[in-house]
């Protein structure tokens, strides 16, 4: 009987790719920049606060988070890790942006830099799935918005997941 030869170099180069490499990179939550003060940054991690059922809270970060930062990002952690993120609410029953939350942060806007009213037309919002199971679409600034103390601007895709609810 003839012994069996296995090769080793597929095997070493398909446990260096990892399964990505097979099926197909994991999509990111979200995707887009956000430019704060001049400084562009990728936004790639998206979460959602469904504490209040009519009003979700959709948070995209650039880095991951952990779950009680969400909705309401700790400065303490924005400093210490130089978070950039952009929050905000959502109308279930139209699908529209709403005035309960809106914030852009990053290092030195700890606290965050406001939205700006719904009526001010600063930032577009365009759900396309907005169930139990996630909400999809994009938010984009229609112009930079240049404020005293902060400037910004992003234009930003997402799919963030079903978030985690009262409980």
């Amino acid at each position: 009987m003839r012994p069996i030869r296995l090769r080793w170099e597929p095997v070493l180069i398909l446990a260096l790719c990892g399964p990505g490499f097979l099926f197909g990179a994991e999509p990111k939550e979200a995707s887009g920049t956000l430019v704060l003060d001049g400084k562009t940054v990728a936004l790639e991690h998206a979460y959602v606060d469904e504490s209040d059922g009519d009003e979700p809270i959709v948070v995209l970060s650039d880095k991951a988070l952990p779950p009680d930062a969400i909705p309401f990002i700790p400065e303490k952690l924005i400093k210490e890790k130089g978070i950039h993120a952009v929050a905000f609410s959502v109308s279930r029953k139209d699908k529209r942006l709403t005035n309960t939350f809106g914030k852009v942060y990053g290092p030195g806007h700890e606290a965050g830099v406001g939205l700006g009213r719904v009526e001010d037309e600063r930032v577009r919002l365009a759900i396309q799935r907005l169930d139990g199971s996630a909400i999809e679409g994009t938010i984009k600034t229609v112009k930079p918005v240049v404020l005293s103390f902060a400037s910004y601007a992003f234009d930003l895709t997402f799919r963030a997941p079903a978030g985690k609810k009262k409980g």
